[in-house]
Parts: structure tokens; sequence; C-alpha cells
């Protein structure tokens, strides 16, 4: 028992002795006279870059200022003005084509009517100009001694306007004798839809004063209101129509002028009545004038 206790002893002094150098070599740090070389993991690293930014900018600065200036002169550059002539036909071509729109107009139109009511011509009313209609203006413009161009100028159409008039308009009544039968049914009753003495609407009341003169005129406001001529407040006359804008829209109430200013007309609070063209009520309303009489005579600028 004594030399097995003394071998197990004998055995655990060799065993110490053989673990204590395994120990220190693992804990010292590896001494070698060959050059030292990098770890793996260092060789495996990628050396880090400069951020792209940085680059591009340092390269931007690196170059000449007359190269950057060159490179944003680079763009393509835009297409240079046409030249002066060419642009000034363009405008031309647009002024003319302005004028012919211009032309293509009730104006127009309206003086294609007169023309066939004169018989200078049998077109159709179109409201465009057509090498007839400006054949026709000639023909009209050298009877009655204006610049024959063929154009509708102001002149042209008012003496087309009044010629077309003097044929169509009413004859031989004149404007006293018209005023004098108005102011005869003064005091009527204002009546809505009147046409006689028991009462009277506005376009009533004129109808009714023309037919005793034995002249005609349509039965309402706004169908009297393209008759005859336009004529401004300056240019009235006695006889002349007076239209203003009440209840509707346009000519929607009507009077003789009576001269003076003054008007009769049959008004929807006092009946037929004689008034003022400067009174605020009607001043405010006034719509526009109409000369239906030929003997009132021409109307110029």
């Amino acid at each position: 028992m004594k030399m097995k206790k003394k071998l197990a002893s004998v055995l655990t002094v060799i065993m110490l002795g053989c673990s204590l150098p395994w120990q220190a070599q693992a804990a010292a740090p590896i001494v070698s006279n060959k050059p030292h070389k990098a770890p793996a993991v260092s060789e495996a690293q990628p050396v880090r870059a400069v951020p792209e930014p940085a680059a591009v900018k340092a390269d931007t600065a690196a170059k000449p200022a007359a190269a950057v200036k060159a490179s944003k002169q680079a763009k393509p550059e835009k297409k240079a003005k046409k030249p002066a002539k060419k642009k000034s036909k363009k405008t031309k071509d647009k002024q003319q084509s302005k004028v012919q729109v211009q032309q293509s107009n009730w104006r127009l139109k309206v003086a294609q009517q007169k023309l066939q009511v004169l018989g200078f011509s049998d077109e159709r009313p179109s409201g465009r100009m057509t090498e007839a209609t400006s054949t026709a203006l000639k023909s009209f413009q050298k009877q009655h001694k204006l610049k024959a161009d063929g154009e509708l100028n102001d002149a042209t159409y008012q003496k087309l306007t009044w010629e077309a008039f003097a044929k169509e308009g009413i004859p031989k009544v004149k404007g006293k004798e018209i005023v004098s039968r108005a102011a005869k049914y003064k005091g009527v009753p204002y009546v809505f839809g009147g046409t006689t003495t028991k009462g009277f609407d506005c376009s009533g009341y004129v109808q009714y004063v023309f037919k005793d003169c034995k002249a005609k005129l349509p039965r309402l406001a706004d169908e009297q209101a393209l008759q005859g001529i336009f004529v401004t407040q300056k240019q009235l006359r006695p006889g002349d129509l007076v239209f203003f804008t009440t209840y509707a829209a346009g000519a929607s109430h009507v009077g003789i002028y009576a001269g003076d200013g003054q008007f009769w007309s049959a008004s929807s609070s006092k009946g037929v009545i004689l008034s003022s063209l400067k009174d605020d009520y009607w001043k405010q309303r006034y719509y526009g004038a109409r000369r239906v009489l030929i003997t009132n005579g021409e109307v110029y600028k």
C-alpha cells in the first residue's frame, strides 16, 4: 500500500511539472527572429476609399476656371432668331388675317343685306368678305362719290345704311305730326299687353301712335329697336324712338322723342306721360335710339 501511495505521489509531481511549461507558453507572447507578418485579418480588410462626393469636388476644384466655364457652355445653343425680313413678312400676314377676321362679322353681313336691298348684289349675306362683295362695294362707292377701294370703311357703311333706310323707312310722315298724336293720349292708363286707348303698354302705345299717322311699326319694343338707323342723343329729332332697359335686359321700354330732352311713353306707374331723359331713373336705364322717319334726315357723325 505504501508503495502504491509513493507511486501516485511521483506521478502527480511528474504531471504537474509537465503542465506548467504549457501554461507559461500559452500566456507568453510569441517571439521570433523572423520578420513579423501582419495578421491574416488585416490583409483581408480593404483600404478605405475617399467618399465619392469629396472626390468629385476635389476634381472640379483642380480644373482651371476656364475649363469649368467651357463645360457650362457645352449645352446646345438656342436657335438663332429668324432674319428680320421673314419676321416682318409674318407680321404682315398676321395683320392681313386680323383684317379678314374683323370683316367677318355682323357689320359686314348687314352691309351685304343693304347691297341686296339697293340692287348692287344678289349674293347671300355671309358676314365674310368675298370678291363679289368687294366688287359690289366699289360700284356703290363710285355712285356715291366715295373712295372706290372695295373696303367697308365707316363712311361707306354709314352711307349704305342710310340709302337702304331711305328706300325701306317710313316716308312722308313728319316728326312733329308723330309728337302731336303722342300727346293726344296723355293720361291713358298702363295695361300690360294693352294696344288700345283703354290701356297701353309702352310698345303698344308707340305702335298705336304711328298707326294713327299711317306708319307701320312692329308690336314689341325689342323688335322696334331693330327698325331704322341708330342715332346718338345729340342727333335726336322729334319722332325718333328712344329705348330703355327696365324689367328685362335689352330694349324693354320704348318712348317717342318729343324734343328738348323729353319723350312720351306709357309708364307702368303713371300711364302715358311726358318724361325727361335727364331724370335719374331714365338716365340710368337709357339703352339707345333709332330713327324710323326718313323725313328726320340723314345721320352724320
